[in-house]
């Protein structure tokens, strides 16, 4: 069975605080909670820990190997050749490889080139490639992209969480926006229950026409079933909420009734537009894969190149491995060649990596130009919500003094029923868009920062 626990108790433990106390909960405090527990957040750090395995995966190509092989041929009791030979090959970064051999054959029928001494022979190496490999090979190319993939997945974790904290944002603000709006029905249906009610006593007295309780009636069923449609999109909300939280990734949480969203406030653009062109994580993601493909393009310039190795080895006895015997005439070397006539397959898979970085070049510059369309789009739009805020605050106050002075004149027998309502309908309209266009103010400060990219690293 699924466990369930209470959010609010890892949020405020630490702070005493009281289960039968209504507490807000902050719009930073819910994503913070969200970055470090939710599961997608969590896959993308350990997609973080999986590139930093990879880079220790590939240094180990570079680690100490030990060598050794026996071939043996007996037959008739004569043993025709025996073959013994171990040791220990040492690569390095440098693309020059180090070896410490030791060689035991015997046989009567062994290949005179293979005799060794009575007790062995062994012998201290060096292989270097002076020509293809020489700057550059896959082992090494391997560690540097290993590298540029380790901080591509730091980027993508920041994409990952600032697409995630986007998601969770919007749902959070809608749940304050609808705690708003159900507060505001409630302060409507009071209202109208206060006014029925008066009017049931007013026409017990012969007050006021038994009609106006049949209206009065009314507009308490339309104001309750307001109360019920806005309980409803509430709950909705929370729910949505709860999608998000999470406990380690593994246990899924519920919001406990004493917990309520923060106020709604005015959110003001700063003067500044932020300038993202360099910072934001899915540019630098095209930095990371344009040096990916740099070092791709250095490894096939480095197989236009001929193949040469050389090896060189210093011989002594095998008592002698350690001593300081070892004289140059005493050696053995090597080298190797290769190369294609035509480098058919080098040269062209050149061109494909070169078509790649430029490929990768024009989609940088058109997220940028993307970028920096939505940016310009989304302060217009918040600086539009702040006005249209401030002026939705202004008809909403207005119009609750409107209502205010009627519902005296009301209670004073100056006015009708009638006049009482549409004065309370004009301000229950104009505070529930007030309570819109502050939504749309949060929203759109919330929509600057993922655009920004920086909604991931602000919390």
């Amino acid at each position: 069975m699924m466990k369930v626990l209470v959010l609010s108790l890892s949020f405020f433990a630490v702070t005493g605080w009281s289960q039968d106390t209504v507490q807000e909960l902050t719009l930073k405090q819910y994503l913070q909670h969200i970055k470090e527990n939710h599961p997608v957040a969590l896959v993308a750090s350990n997609q973080v820990e999986m590139a930093e395995v990879f880079i220790r995966q590939s240094k180990g190509s570079f680690d100490p190997v030990l060598l050794g092989g026996i071939d043996q041929k007996v037959f008739n009791g004569t043993t025709y050749y025996s073959t013994l030979s171990t040791g220990l090959k040492i690569p390095t970064r440098l693309g020059i490889d180090f070896k410490a051999m030791g060689d035991w054959n015997r046989g009567t029928y062994l290949n005179p080139q293979s005799r060794t001494p009575e007790n062995g022979l062994t012998y201290l190496g060096v292989e270097v490639q002076l020509g293809r490999g020489m700057f550059t090979d896959e082992r090494r190319t391997q560690i540097k992209r290993a590298q540029v993939a380790l901080n591509q997945s730091y980027v993508e974790q920041l994409l990952t969480l600032n697409e995630l904290l986007y998601e969770a944002g919007q749902v959070f603000i809608q749940w304050q926006e609808q705690t708003a709006q159900y507060e505001l029905a409630l302060e409507g249906l009071k209202y109208t229950e206060i006014r029925f009610e008066q009017l049931l006593s007013n026409t017990a007295l012969g007050d006021r026409p038994y009609i106006d309780t049949v209206e009065a009636s009314a507009q308490l069923f339309l104001r309750k079933m307001e109360v019920e449609q806005r309980q409803l999109q509430l709950q909705n909300a929370v729910i949505a909420v709860e999608n998000y939280l999470w406990e380690k990734g593994r246990i899924p949480l519920q919001l406990d009734s004493m917990l309520i969203p923060e106020k709604l406030v005015v959110n003001e653009p700063s003067a500044a537009l932020p300038d993202s062109a360099g910072t934001h994580p899915a540019i630098r993601y095209y930095d990371w894969k344009l040096s990916d493909l740099d070092f791709e393009r250095k490894l096939k310039v480095e197989q236009l190149k001929p193949q040469l190795s050389v090896n060189y080895n210093l011989l002594t006895p095998a008592p002698d491995f350690i001593s300081t015997n070892y004289t140059w005439s005493n050696y053995k070397w090597g080298a190797a060649f290769y190369m294609p006539i035509l480098l058919r397959k080098e040269r062209n898979s050149l061109s494909l990596t070169r078509t790649k970085i430029e490929n990768t070049r024009l989609e940088q510059q058109l997220k940028q130009r993307e970028l920096r369309t939505k940016q310009l789009q989304i302060r217009n739009e918040w600086n539009t919500s702040v006005t249209q805020a401030r002026m939705a605050q202004t008809i909403a106050n207005r119009y609750r003094q409107l209502a205010n002075a009627e519902r005296s004149l009301f209670i004073n027998g100056e006015s009708s029923l009638f006049l009482v309502n549409a004065r309370e309908i004009s301000y229950l309209n104009a505070q529930s868009k007030w309570i819109e266009t502050l939504s749309k103010t949060n929203k759109s400060q919330l929509s600057e920062l993922y655009v920004t990219g920086k909604l991931g690293m602000s919390y």
